[in-house]
């Protein structure tokens, strides 16, 4: 069954470009070596991009192919479709693709095309397509803020929250401090936050009146809070127990 709807999808892909090629299938001649497709490991994997790989047994002849890449094994992504040169046995092939997220495991394989008739309009053999096997690979992920100390001391109303950009990117978004009274979460204080990538800062955000008076109150000043914090930058979300200490 996945092969059948790989086959299907696949053909609504190729139809345009490769239409004039179906045109005349029908007066076969005994066709030329199966171009087999191998796929290989891709390389240069990183956060949005990754190199595909494969190899074409092309028996000499001109063979059409493209890569099918996404996140399930019916894929939904390709390339732009190529052609290997004539008089080539085996040949490598590679494209580079982009706009991949972060973190996530992509399948791809290889597919190969011959058949049809020739630029002249004239039938050659069969229209046939062939998939090379199942790979996969993850991309790296974007990594996110980390905070240094979970014990975070507030002066003059200020709480100081040291923090690094554990990420290949830089780190943008905002960081809030919350606590939890019943079923009640207060907010006690929010900050935004940009730190290029790899970078170290300590974020200074201002706590609100209720935050100062429970922590006032809470027992030797210290209170347990959540930080949590949300990225623009494509980073995951995160939360982290932190306890806020009056000095």
């Amino acid at each position: 069954m996945r092969s059948t709807i790989r086959r299907l999808v696949i053909a609504g892909w190729l139809g345009g470009a490769i239409s004039g090629l179906a045109a005349g299938s029908a007066q076969a001649a005994p066709p030329p070596p199966t171009p087999t497709p191998t796929t290989v490991p891709a390389t240069g994997v990183g956060t949005t991009t990754a190199t595909l790989n494969g190899t074409v047994a092309t028996g000499g002849q001109p063979v059409l192919w493209e890569f099918l890449y996404g996140k399930t094994t019916l894929y939904g992504r390709h390339t732009a479709i190529r052609q290997t040169p004539t008089g080539q046995g085996t040949v490598f092939v590679s494209t580079k693709v982009g706009g991949l997220t972060p973190g996530t495991r992509y399948h791809v394989s290889l597919l190969t095309v011959n058949g049809g008739e020739n630029g002249a309009g004239t039938p050659t053999y069969p229209l046939n397509i062939y998939f090379g096997q199942d790979q996969s690979f993850v991309t790296k992920r974007l990594g996110a803020l980390r905070i240094t100390s979970s014990k975070l001391s507030v002066r003059h109303g200020t709480a100081s929250i040291p923090v690094t950009c554990a990420s290949t990117q830089s780190c943008r978004g905002k960081l809030t401090l919350t606590v939890r009274i019943g079923r009640r979460t207060l907010v006690l204080a929010r900050k935004s936050f940009t730190l290029a990538a790899g970078g170290k800062a300590t974020l200074k955000p201002t706590l609100s009146k209720t935050g100062l008076i429970l922590l006032a109150d809470a027992p030797q000043q210290r209170l347990p809070a959540s930080l949590n914090a949300r990225f623009s930058t494509g980073q995951p979300k995160f939360s982290k127990r932190v306890t806020l200490i009056l000095k």
